[in-house]
């Protein structure tokens, strides 16, 4: 079952509740002590109820409209209207609560809520149409109510909120939206995620308008604590009213915000006295292993508008730095499972965000903690490819230096689309681009094969040049020769869009998903041992098929000269592939060498190991990930954090989920 969790180290912890239309999380609460089946627990509940069944109650009378082909019944609105009124009424005449009757106010925000509930089912008006999106409303009201449930009755009791409430509300609609598209005549299949996102919103809304502000010094049904002096939180109580306990240092347990715990208080053995990192080699000092190779997936944040990247800076286990395509760069705290407030960096006045354009990725410098670099790539405003470089400031390491940006490298792009846009260091310490054959389809301008142009290549770049042009071409590299020529900084071609690659950290091998055009999506696999040159294929070759010249006895036989794909798929379910990770993370040891992908198209999650430079032990892992729960799709990219943990970003519901050991 797909599943929540909010930070490991939170020994009493409230549930952070995500707030979709406001952007940001909700730590909402009711209010009344902390004793149980107080007047303002009680209060707040019943009136909870009453909105509850409001937004029922309209939109059954907008379904019936809309099944009739008929205008809403202004009658069925107002008994709605004075069914809210009662039971507001009601509630204020039995005392305690915080917050004052305002029907009208609510009865509005619900309102407003329900166009949008509308306006995301759309039909196409003929009867069977009409009779689909008449169900799908009554099923959105019932997934209205019984979410709205799970929160009356946490708050009656003065109790947590379990999310398993919420979870079976939310496979309750997903249900109910399968069987109205099973008996077909829906305009609108496979939306119930959608309204899964409106409903959670539009009841955190309601709860946080029925309940006082943390930090009021009342503590309510999901909260803690309230206030850093609160004796039921010794520790740190923190915004959102949930409660941080201290770890111990050292104990031989690693807690956020500790980097590692050896469980002594040594220096110089890779994990100091004070639970920080002192090199890699002590990355996992702490973590708890999971026998086994089964996995699960959490959500850690929906907080990020357009998720399209993840990355943590070396020796960095407490953050992740989450890329929104928009153009700002956000730091998750894994620490208290909330993103910060400020972005560390925002540049949206510089990027372009048409098509496949925007802030595509980040790479950290390996030297990053001693020299604070960081590297962009983004389409800039005329929708060419910019890699630049940054500063971390001075004052503050949750924060960039904005004014700090050098531009290393522009490339044009005479499309929109096939940018490109991953970047990521080797191990040898030169910085790796992805760029894509410049778009169009088909590669109308044969870029991939042409060694004068950068387009359809991977780059490898040396950037610790401390001056303009800030690069330099690595001596190394297949075409050096005075290192003077733009074209030096090719180290391999034949490539159309490889939107994601990776480096195995263990082994330092390449793996490159290299997004196809009709047919085939491929993943491609170039050595650690590698010296560069590499041809892998297109658009002679679409995957190991031939593409162009046609017809096929025209092709290369035998393909001399081509690197084909390790693995590959055909188009079907997926369109478009998304590269991973080789996991060599600290919680699952027996995943060890195991790469993940997914695609765009398909929520599906597959796997597969590289022996002798051939893809092993294939597994599709989508039921391990998904089981029996909401499927993730959208998946535009993974992530990895220091420790190598790794995450899945769903980049238009705007969720991030890190893969877990399952059971």
């Amino acid at each position: 079952m797909l599943r929540t969790r909010t930070g490991e180290i939170v020994k009493r912890t409230s549930l952070a509740v995500a707030g979709a239309f406001a952007g940001v999380f909700l730590f909402s609460c009711f209010a009344g002590p902390a004793r149980a089946d107080s007047a303002a627990d009680r209060c707040g509940a019943a009136k909870l109820k009453a909105a509850a069944g409001y937004a029922q109650a309209v939109l059954r009378c907008h379904g019936a409209g809309v099944r009739d082909g008929a205008a809403v019944d202004s009658d069925c609105l107002v008994t709605a209207t004075a069914r809210l009124s009662r039971g507001f009424a009601k509630a204020e005449t039995r005392g305690g609560c915080v917050t004052s009757s305002d029907t009208s106010t609510t009865g509005a925000a619900i309102d407003s809520d329900v166009g949008d509930f509308l306006a995301a089912l759309p039909y196409d008006d003929v009867a069977e149409a009409r009779a689909c999106a008449a169900k799908k409303l009554k099923a959105s009201g019932i997934h209205y109510a019984s979410r709205s449930t799970c929160y009356s009755k946490s708050a009656k009791k003065s109790a947590l909120l379990e999310q398993d409430c919420l979870t079976r509300a939310d496979a309750k609609l997903d249900d109910a939206f399968s069987k109205a598209d099973a008996r077909g005549g829906c305009t609108a299949t496979g939306d119930a995620g959608a309204v899964q996102s409106l409903g959670g919103a539009a009841v955190t809304d309601i709860v946080a308008a029925l309940s006082p502000a943390c930090g009021d010094d009342v503590v309510g049904p999901t909260q803690v604590c309230d206030g850093i002096s609160d004796a039921a939180c010794p520790g740190n109580c923190l915004a959102g009213c949930s409660c941080f306990v201290p770890p111990v240092c050292p104990n031989g347990v690693a807690e956020y915000p500790e980097e590692c715990d050896d469980g002594n208080a040594a220096d110089g053995d890779g994990c100091s006295a004070t639970c920080e990192l002192e090199n890699a080699s002590a990355l996992c000092a702490g973590v708890a292993p999971t026998a086994g190779s089964a996995i699960d997936a959490v959500l850690v944040t929906d907080a990020v508008t357009q998720p399209i990247y993840a990355t943590a800076p070396p020796l960095d286990p407490t953050r992740l730095f989450i890329v929104s395509r928009a153009g700002a760069i956000w730091i998750l705290d894994l620490a208290t499972g909330a993103v910060l407030p400020a972005p560390f960096l925002d540049i949206s006045d510089l990027v372009s965000i048409g098509s496949e354009q925007g802030l595509l990725s980040m790479a950290f410098d390996p030297n990053y903690e001693s020299n604070g670099r960081f590297f962009v790539n983004y389409t800039d405003q005329q929708g060419d490819t910019a890699i630049a470089r940054y500063q971390r400031s001075a004052g503050d390491p949750n924060l960039a230096d904005a004014g700090s940006g050098v531009l290393v490298l522009e490339i044009h792009q005479p499309f929109s689309n096939h940018n490109g846009g991953q970047i990521a260091f080797g191990a040898d310490g030169y910085l790796y681009v992805g760029m894509g054959d410049g778009g169009g389809g088909g590669d109308p301008q044969e870029n991939a094969q042409d060694d004068t142009t950068l387009l359809g290549k991977m780059l490898r770049l040396d950037v610790s040049v401390a001056t303009a042009p800030y690069y330099a071409a690595p001596p190394t590299n297949p075409g050096y020769t005075a290192g003077t020529e733009l074209t030096e900084l090719i180290w391999a071609k034949g490539l159309r869009n490889p939107w994601r690659f990776s480096f195995d950290t263990l082994t330092g091998d390449m793996l490159i998903a290299d997004v196809g055009q009709n047919q085939i999506e491929e993943i491609d696999f170039q050595p650690a041992s590698s010296t560069g040159g590499e041809n892998y294929g297109w658009d002679v070759f679409e995957g190991d098929m031939c593409f162009e010249p046609a017809p096929d006895p025209t092709c290369p036989s035998p393909p001399t000269g081509f690197t084909f794909p390790v693995d590959s798929y055909t188009h079907g379910p997926g369109c478009s592939v998304t590269g991973g990770f080789v996991y060599r993370g600290c919680a699952m040891p027996d995943l060890g060498g195991t790469y993940f992908y997914s695609d765009y198209c398909a929520p599906f999650f597959r796997t597969f190991e590289i022996s002798g430079g051939i893809a092993v032990n294939l597994q599709d892992r989508t039921s391990q990930i998904t089981p029996g729960g909401p499927a993730i799709d959208f998946v535009a990219s993974f992530g990895q954090d220091a420790r190598g943990e790794l995450y899945i970003l769903n980049i238009e519901g705007g969720r991030v989920y890190r893969i877990v050991p399952g059971s």
